[in-house]
């Protein structure tokens, strides 16, 4: 059908109309006449559906007068009227349920989490990373909002990334670009520092993968290229004094406070003497320990690399475990936490959570500025090194299940690299006076 032109249609236009004429009402959009080479007129509707151009007969003139065709086709064009406006709220709508990255981060720290089993400690970091924002900070007694403190720039930045990230939760997943995560990234750094910063980068990256596998999003990992801000490795190990100053301590604080002192102090001890993670031995149970045997077997339940870990056990670590069994024959933690009442009412145990307050009274009295409770961990690893033990014994009392990550603790040894390097420089040195006279070889000229 061609275009035709565009009158006001009226019984005069009508009957005026020639054969083969295509003549569209410029008043009622889509009403039209067409009349056959022979003659025929009829009127009808146009419209588009699913992208195409369609038809719609309205019936034949002179049968069908022009006022009631028109009459037809107005209330054809506000049915399709209608039926567009719910199509685009229906289409609105859909867009507005879209998954938002908010949505993703309970998803991800809730169900995902609870079915995939991720460990506690994984799920508390990704969403402190997550949630580090002013108000948090403020609440935490971190960050203090005073009148008149934007001149203070690090508060100007940490309110700036607080506000950037909630616009970022609020975007929809699939619209997320990488100029996205490299701006957060970016103000997380000047917040927070670099070490959260490439913290969040990696929660991120999880999450977005996740949200590919489910179908939130089509495309590519938008975190993939954001290159992680530089970092320094820790290497802070103990000294043997502040080893001693540690252990002095420790007696201190459980005549400090005789009723959970010998617990916490208990705890600090045996992460040193055993090398052990903070959760492995918070969540030790008796029943893991053969005392007369010598044997820790660590379930892979709360071991790091998620595998069993056989760790032999002599001398202090071996004698303070034995201590402690003859101080609590019936119990079922090493070092029991607060109790809690099941279903039943029952009064059921649970294994302490931490060593936060025992760690920070012991580290003060101490005199351990900056040392946290992992850097006993490396201070176990450098004893081991100075006393002759190889690498491989390190890693596999350590429970690291890749030599690369035992090579790195080779660099605390501060004592075996001082005593090497001395030994080396003294061979080089006796050398001196003792070289031959090297032989001249004459000058061949071309």
């Amino acid at each position: 059908m061609g275009k035709g032109s565009e009158l006001r249609l009226s019984k005069r236009l009508v009957d005026a109309a020639p054969p083969g004429a295509f003549i569209w009402d410029c008043e009622c959009k889509g009403f039209g006449l067409r009349v056959t080479p022979k003659g025929t007129k009829s009127f009808l509707f146009r419209y588009r559906a699913d992208g195409k151009q369609r038809y719609e007969p309205l019936g034949s003139y002179p049968g069908l007068t022009v006022d009631k065709a028109r009459e037809k086709a107005e209330a054809l064009r506000g049915a399709r009227n209608a039926d567009h406006r719910a199509i685009r709220e229906e289409a609105e709508g859909e867009r507005r349920k879209a998954k938002t990255v908010a949505d993703l981060e309970i998803y991800y720290l809730g169900e995902y989490a609870t079915a995939r089993a991720l460990r506690p400690a994984t799920v508390r970091d990704a969403r402190g990373v997550l949630r580090l924002d002013s108000a948090a900070m403020e609440r935490k007694g971190t960050l203090k909002v005073l009148p008149g403190a934007a001149a203070d720039p690090i508060q100007a930045f940490r309110h700036a990334r607080d506000k950037s990230m909630k616009a970022f939760k609020a975007m929809k997943v699939q619209a997320v670009t990488k100029s996205d995560v490299r701006r957060l990234h970016g103000e997380t750094r000047d917040a927070a520092g670099r070490y959260q910063a490439n913290r969040l980068l990696a929660v991120l990256s999880k999450m977005f993968s996740l949200a590919i596998e489910e179908e939130w999003r089509t495309g590519d990992n938008p975190c993939r290229g954001v290159k992680k801000f530089g970092e320094d490795q820790r290497w802070r190990n103990l000294s043997n004094n502040e080893v001693a100053r540690l252990l002095d301590a420790c007696e201190r604080y459980i005549g400090a406070d005789p009723v959970q002192g010998c617990n916490a102090a208990d705890a600090v001890r045996l992460l040193l003497f055993t090398g052990a993670r903070l959760q492995e031995a918070l969540k030790a149970e008796w029943s893991e320990f053969d005392l007369d045997a010598g044997l820790w077997a660590k379930p892979s339940a709360h071991t790091k690399t998620k595998r069993q870990h056989r760790l032999e056990l002599a001398g202090p670590a071996l004698d303070l475990l034995v201590g402690m069994r003859e101080g609590d024959p019936c119990g079922q933690f090493l070092f029991p936490g607060e109790s809690i009442a099941n279903e039943g009412g029952e009064a059921v145990q649970r294994p302490r959570v931490d060593l936060k307050r025992p760690w920070a009274w012991i580290s003060r009295e101490a005199g351990l500025e900056g040392v946290r409770l992992h850097d006993l961990r490396r201070t176990t690893a450098s004893f081991m090194l100075s006393g002759g033990a190889s690498l491989a014994t390190v890693g596999k009392t350590l429970g690291h299940t890749q030599a690369a990550t035992t090579a790195r603790y080779a660099q605390l040894s501060q004592t075996v690299q001082r005593e090497e390097l001395k030994r080396a420089g003294e061979a080089m040195a006796a050398l001196k006076g003792t070289s031959l006279k090297a032989n001249e070889v004459p000058l061949i000229r071309a």
